[in-house]
């Protein structure tokens, strides 16, 4: 679900930095663990959030493909005026889509949009 940086780079990027020799900061610590913590997440609930958008946007669209794919035709088809911005299914799924990218990258946070 997480685009960018990638559950991948997030790891890598927390293993160059970490200091071998011990001298990394309590404050630095706590945020590498952060990283680690959201590249987990992300690997444990990315699969099925991305398969839930993929069935939301099919019936939008009425198509199939990719996570990809449709979300470039999503994109396509509200620019184009096929689904208006205020259309109900649309907006669903884009608060789904938010729920679910917030429950990895902020699990604490309430997870409710009015």
């Amino acid at each position: 679900m997480i685009t960018h940086p990638t559950a991948q780079e997030l790891v890598a990027g927390v293993a160059q930095w970490l200091p071998v020799d011990g001298s990394a900061s309590v404050f630095g610590l706590r945020v590498a663990r952060n990283a680690l913590e959201i590249a987990a997440r992300d690997m444990a609930m990315s699969p099925a959030a991305d398969e839930r958008a993929v069935e939301r946007m099919r019936a939008l669209l009425h198509r199939t493909g990719t996570r990809d794919e449709l979300d470039a035709a999503l994109v396509a088809a509200i620019r184009s005026g096929t689904i208006a911005p205020d259309d109900p299914a649309l907006v669903a799924h884009l608060k789904a889509t938010a729920l679910d990218t917030i429950a990895i990258d902020q699990p604490k946070y309430a997870h409710t949009l009015g």
